[in-house]
């Protein structure tokens, strides 16, 4: 167990991570239970030692970037030709079901007309912490280019820069499960671009 200096108990598991808990079925799925077994063993003692040894890291490298980090190096280690695609596929495919729930967290009555009343706030919001570019935020349309991520910046200082490919490639689908919101990014700093070009417009049948 370990305790940060806010007081918070820290999960060590990566079982018990929202977000990443279901990457040990892709696991299975792909090379059978021994070999699944042996690669979430390794990734959960790397988020365990992650965690030991930056107990007080902000909240994004917890919830994300040591997840990411830890199943990537194991994933590395193990079956080092595969590490990058099953990473990303697992992104995509945790994005899409974090896709459907916004959907249905969206459906209630009045939710889309809410948010875009209160888009200046909520880019505010998805931008803290991001340095950004060309913010530009209307009744109708939000864009922006992140010209440097966080979640990147630490993934790379821990050596492990591809690690964030899968929270990209989460976002560019779970992005899209917002009712009301037309959604498209076509770069991300993660991926070597200049930039993650966020463009979000208003619904046509919101307007």
């Amino acid at each position: 167990m370990v305790v940060g200096d806010n007081g918070c108990v820290m999960k060590e598991k990566l079982d018990k991570v929202f977000v990443f808990k279901d990457f040990k079925k892709e696991l299975i799925e792909k090379y059978g239970t021994s070999l699944a077994s042996e690669i979430w063993s390794e990734a959960n003692a790397e988020y365990k030692r992650l965690i030991q040894e930056e107990p007080n890291a902000d909240k994004s490298s917890k919830a994300y970037v040591f997840p990411a980090v830890a199943i990537y190096r194991a994933a590395e280690y193990h079956v080092p030709e595969d590490a990058i695609f099953i990473t990303r596929a697992f992104g995509t495919k945790a994005g899409l079901k974090l896709k459907k729930m916004f959907r249905r967290i969206t459906a209630l009555p009045g939710i889309p007309k809410l948010m875009w009343r209160n888009m200046d706030k909520i880019a505010a919001k998805m931008s803290a912490g991001y340095e950004i570019k060309d913010l530009q935020v209307s009744t109708d349309i939000c864009s922006m280019d992140v010209v440097r991520c966080p979640l990147f910046d630490k993934a790379k200082a821990l050596g492990t820069p591809n690690a964030v490919q899968m929270i990209c490639c989460m976002d560019k689908e779970y992005m899209n499960g917002f009712r009301g919101i037309d959604y498209k990014r076509t770069k991300s700093v993660a991926e070597g671009d200049d930039c993650c070009d966020y463009r979000l417009k208003r619904s046509a049948r919101f307007q």
